[in-house]
């Protein structure tokens, strides 16, 4: 940049020597000065050219970084997610494993109590052991003494089973004589009777040949009518002295009167059904009051019933 100095209005002269050496001067010194300017301007564009360049690169580091950052923050996030999930999951599984492990305290002291049980009742099984064991051991004792006993006296049962079949024998000679004094007698009907009883040892007998049902009754005048077996007896009167008793039976609707019949007589009469006479004997007669039994065929007769039946 030179100074030119203004002109000076007035008469216009030539200049001079010392102002053209003046002006030379001048414009020799202003021209030198130039040129830092022009080297600070380019270095100002340099240094303002580098600057844009490293602000931009700065920039895009810094873009990248912040890209960096986010995607590291996103991993960072997402992993922190996840970490909260499993310290809910472990929250919870630490919630169940108190339960279960409070559960499962309750249980040990619900085991250890039946445990103690179980010990106590072990414990007293082992002394009813033992106390049966002493038991058994004393009725083994027992038994060992009664056995030898019983060898000492087997001599003696000998002897008893003997006499036992002498009375076995005795009695069986009694119950043929007994038999042999059974009777047959022509009945009320005068058909020949089945044997007759005299005694209850008599009435045994023909039980045990089974051949007729026997059925004892015990009549009295009082009771009016009385049942035995399939009939019905109603007492009517009795003769004490002369032995004689007077009945009514009842029997298949019918009733049929028995008039003044005498001790052991076989009072017969026949029922539907049966070939054979049903007989009513008493063996014993006192004031209003008769004692016997009935003996009846066990056998029905089929043409009879067949009869009976049409």
């Amino acid at each position: 940049m030179s100074i030119t100095p203004s002109a000076v209005p007035g008469p216009e002269k030539q200049p001079s020597e010392d102002t053209a050496n003046a002006s030379l001067a001048s414009g020799n010194q202003s021209t030198p000065s130039k040129v830092p300017l022009i080297v600070l301007a380019i270095v100002m564009v340099l240094g303002l050219g580098g600057l844009f360049l490293y602000t931009k690169d700065l920039n895009e580091r810094l873009e990248q970084a912040q890209l960096g950052l986010q995607a590291s923050l996103s991993s960072h996030s997402q992993l922190l997610e996840q970490i909260t999930r499993r310290l809910d999951q472990t929250d919870t599984r630490q919630s169940e494993l108190q339960g279960e492990f409070s559960t499962t305290r309750q249980t040990m002291g619900s085991t250890q109590a039946e445990i103690q049980k179980a010990r106590q009742m072990t414990s007293e099984l082992a002394k009813q052991q033992q106390e049966a064991s002493q038991h058994l051991s004393s009725q083994l004792g027992q038994l060992a003494q009664e056995q030898e006993a019983t060898r000492g006296n087997l001599g003696n049962l000998s002897t008893d089973v003997t006499g036992v079949k002498g009375e076995v024998k005795s009695t069986q000679a009694e119950l043929e004589a007994t038999r042999s004094e059974l009777k047959r007698m022509v009945g009320d009907l005068g058909v020949q009777s089945d044997l007759i009883a005299h005694t209850r040892t008599d009435l045994e007998a023909l039980r045990a040949r089974g051949d007729r049902d026997y059925v004892e009754f015990d009549l009295r005048k009082a009771n009016k009518r009385q049942k035995v077996g399939s009939m019905q007896l109603e007492l009517k009167k009795t003769d004490e002295k002369r032995q004689k008793y007077t009945l009514n039976l009842i029997a298949d609707d019918k009733t049929i009167e028995k008039k003044d019949k005498n001790v052991f007589e076989p009072v017969q009469f026949y029922q539907q059904g049966f070939r054979q006479a049903t007989e009513i004997v008493v063996q014993q007669i006192s004031k209003d009051r008769v004692v016997g039994y009935i003996s009846a065929p066990k056998v029905r007769d089929a043409a009879t019933t067949a009869t009976n039946t049409q």
